[in-house]
């Protein structure tokens, strides 16, 4: 896997299409894991690159990560077969980027096809783009939608170490091999 830190100005030209999933990915609890494991197979099995698009961290919210950069390649590597991990540096120009422009970098130079993400996926200046957004430019076909589970996510996982209940991340994290199919 090959990881590139850059800003959304100066993301590396890909020559393959691609297979992209875009997110923070920062507990990696299941339905990240199941969603990076989507892109991977689209990718596959449509002999396209893939590629997980992250960010340095969130726009507007605390620094916080339960992974650290380092720990988050490692995972991504020893656990995926993805061939490129772009990590977003978060600064003004990648919050003042709009939705339409988001997609003509994702189009023009990642060579985007197909798009995997969870149904509540927001991207873009002030969050306007979505899920259907991303339908309407990619395709109905293109871009594979896994709805949100609302009791797992990254910051319910916080909340768990925040309240030191360790024993109850678990069900967070681990994923049924059958939702891998």
């Amino acid at each position: 896997m090959k990881v590139f830190r850059t800003d959304i100005n100066n993301i590396i030209q890909s020559q393959k299409k691609s297979c992209v999933t875009i997110g923070m990915f920062d507990a990696m609890h299941k339905y990240h894991k199941i969603i990076i494991n989507k892109a991977q197979v689209i990718a596959k099995e449509n002999n396209l690159e893939s590629i997980i698009i992250t960010f340095s961290h969130k726009p507007n919210k605390e620094k916080y990560t339960l992974l650290n950069e380092e720990k988050k390649i490692n995972f991504i590597e020893e656990n995926f077969k993805i061939d490129k991990l772009i990590i977003l540096n978060v600064d003004d120009n990648l919050i003042k980027t709009s939705k339409e422009k988001f997609v003509e970098i994702l189009k023009t130079k990642l060579n985007v096809i197909k798009l995997v993400e969870g149904s509540d996926f927001r991207f873009g200046f002030e969050k306007a783009g979505d899920v259907q957004f991303l339908k309407e430019n990619f395709g109905t076909e293109n871009v594979f939608i896994f709805e949100r589970d609302e009791n797992i996510s990254t910051s319910k996982i916080k909340e768990l170490v925040r309240e030191n209940k360790i024993d109850q991340i678990e069900d967070q994290l681990e994923v049924d091999t059958n939702l891998l199919k």
